[in-house]
């Protein structure tokens, strides 16, 4: 692969294109540009990394058949024959994204008459690195799921179909969202236009300035736990924090780039002449409205799977280069463990687990392990103690393998026997890495599916062990919702007609932001605890908030000035007077 990404004709196309372009690109041009070249050499290099193991797996098949016997050859190379789709689906992705870069070198800069064609060259740009991203991903994750639903998950879990579904749904838009934001940005009318641009040049600095400032924090906080690991593994830890963090920072990045937007135009009495016009306030804040809806959709889809799984990767990230430091004086973990010391009881086969270091991933191998097998008045019969310890889900039928072991035999006088083995296979066992391991996750580090399959499991628990866990599911929806809520109460307070107005409209953002925090926490906190009903836990402070925006938006719809404060109370002394 990359000796064709070199090869001479290739570049010398490239060269020719590049060459034929005689004007300058402006930002967004360039923009686009950089970004399709770097989607292009991404997908090329995940293409090559595929393509590599396609390879190792069919020297893997036919060496498997090479060592079958010949009546058995056909049925062995069936079973361990590698999957083409993902790759076809990445190589069809690489050609998509290629004829996308190619397109965006062919955007000029913004010339009289030249406005239309440089549109259609955007939006083309942008369906075709679209759909090259549906191709490559889509093929994979289908085979993947398709895998653990038959019974061949790596850790033993039964994902939920309709759960699937909407990861599928909502990735798919969140992939196909681009292009169609370009052409909704490209068919507004021109005041349109210019709302949502005095809209977005706050909103790239204040989400760029969050970001910062919470790397810089973070590194603060952690960065004695990450000395001693080179710049490529600290940049591919933050790097893996970005769904958490844009979830984390959108509210308020709605709250003051709606607020300073909006407060600029009516300085300069931009609002007054919009209105003038015959647009209503509603109407000349529709654009910003839909922006945020948008922005929501994004946050779901991060929040669907990809933000819980950096929180669970964070904290076991750094409590295990924590732990290793402590014990071993190294700065730099070899195994990310998400918990240590887990206990699981298998009641029906009388077998119960001490896992001593649970893996972050259920799928890989778990440390220290100890396994009491009962009898049936409650005596040890064999007791297993191992070093290593993982599933072999592909075996035929799936085996645990564990390695290190001590083995402990309880005769009828109840005196062990020791027995010490280097590796040991064992069959027929019913548990899992899902079933030993699952309900030692927090709510918090589990996506959709994760939280699906464990309430899916645990049915038979009481309301208040799994109230968590159902506050949690609701507020995956919840709170992406917040970056809408944050513009509806942005707007009217932004929106003012005098001078004086503006740090009333800020002062009150404040009060509205702090009492979102406040209401968010003490509803989750009384969902978790099982006090109220997880969807008023994770919905009530949206709904709060969202109440205030609109009665807001409702005064500046009619041109009204805001009521204060002191003049409620000012009202309420007179009225005490007056009695």
């Amino acid at each position: 692969m990359i000796k064709f990404l070199t090869s001479k004709w290739l570049l010398d196309a490239f060269g020719r294109v590049s060459s034929g372009i005689s004007t300058k690109s402006d930002g967004k041009g360039l923009t686009i540009k950089i970004a399709m070249a770097c989607l292009f050499v991404g997908l090329a290099l995940l293409f090559s990394r595929t393509y590599q193991s396609h390879l190792e797996a069919t020297r893997t098949m036919q060496t498997a058949v090479e060592n079958a016997s010949p009546a058995s050859q056909g049925s062995v190379a069936l079973a361990n024959l590698p999957p083409v789709l993902p790759l076809v689906g990445k190589g069809i992705g690489v050609l998509l994204a290629m004829v996308a870069f190619i397109l965006s070198m062919l955007i000029r800069r913004r010339e009289s008459g030249e406005e239309s064609r440089r549109a259609k060259l955007i939006v083309a740009a942008l369906w075709f690195a679209a759909f090259a991203g549906l191709s490559s991903w889509l093929p994979s994750d289908i085979m993947e799921t398709h895998a653990a639903i038959t019974g061949k998950a790596l850790a033993g879990e039964t994902p939920s179909i309709p759960v699937y579904i909407g990861k599928l749904v909502l990735v798919g838009l969140l992939i196909l969202s681009a292009p169609l934001m370009a052409m909704y940005y490209y068919r507004l009318t021109l005041m349109d236009q210019y709302v949502l641009r005095c809209f977005l040049s706050p909103f790239s600095f204040c989400v760029f300035g969050f970001v910062a400032i919470w790397v810089i924090a973070d590194l603060t906080n952690n960065g004695p736990l990450l000395t001693g690991l080179r710049l490529d593994q600290i940049a591919a830890f933050y790097i893996s924090q970005i769904p958490f963090v844009i979830i984390f920072v959108m509210p308020i990045v709605f709250l003051l780039a709606g607020l300073f937007a909006l407060s600029n135009m009516s300085r300069a009495n931009e609002v007054i002449s919009m209105i003038g016009t015959g647009r209503s306030v509603s109407r000349i804040l529709l654009p910003l409205f839909i922006t945020s809806a948008y922005a929501s959709l994004v946050c779901l889809a991060l929040k669907y799977e990809w933000a819980p799984n950096s929180v669970g990767y964070k904290k076991a990230f750094l409590s295990t280069s924590h732990q290793e430091k402590a014990d071993k004086g190294q700065n730099q973990p070899e195994d990310i463990w998400a918990k240590r010391s887990w206990l699981y009881v298998n009641e029906v086969d009388r077998r119960t687990w001490f896992v001593g270091s649970v893996p972050l991933k259920l799928s890989d191998p778990m440390a220290d392990i100890v396994i009491w097998q009962m009898d049936n008045s409650g005596q040890p019969m064999v007791i297993w103690k191992a070093a290593r310890g993982r599933w072999v889900w592909d075996a035929s039928p799936p085996e645990w393998i564990f390695t290190g072991v001590t083995v402990y035999n309880y005769g009828q006088d109840h005196i062990p026997r020791l027995e010490t083995k280097r590796a040991m296979r064992i069959t027929g066992w019913k548990e899992t890495p899902w079933m030993v391991l699952s309900s030692s996750q927090e709510p918090e580090v589990l996506g959709m599916s994760g939280l699906t399959m464990f309430l899916n499991a645990n049915q038979d628990m009481d309301d208040a062990g799994t109230a968590a866990f159902r506050t949690n599911r609701q507020y995956i929806f919840a709170e992406p919702a917040g970056c809408f809520v944050m513009l509806l109460v942005a707007a009217p307070l932004g929106v003012v007609y005098s001078r004086r107005g503006a740090m009333a409209g800020v002062a009150g953002a404040i009060i509205i932001f702090a009492l979102m925090y406040i209401l968010r926490g003490t509803l989750l906190a009384m969902g978790h605890s099982d006090r109220i009903s997880p969807v008023i836990a994770a919905w009530g402070t949206n709904l709060i908030i969202s109440a205030i925006g609109l009665v807001l938006l409702w005064f500046r719809a009619r041109n009204r000035e805001i009521p204060k404060f002191r003049d409620f109370f000012r009202s309420r002394s007179t009225g005490s007077s007056a009695a």
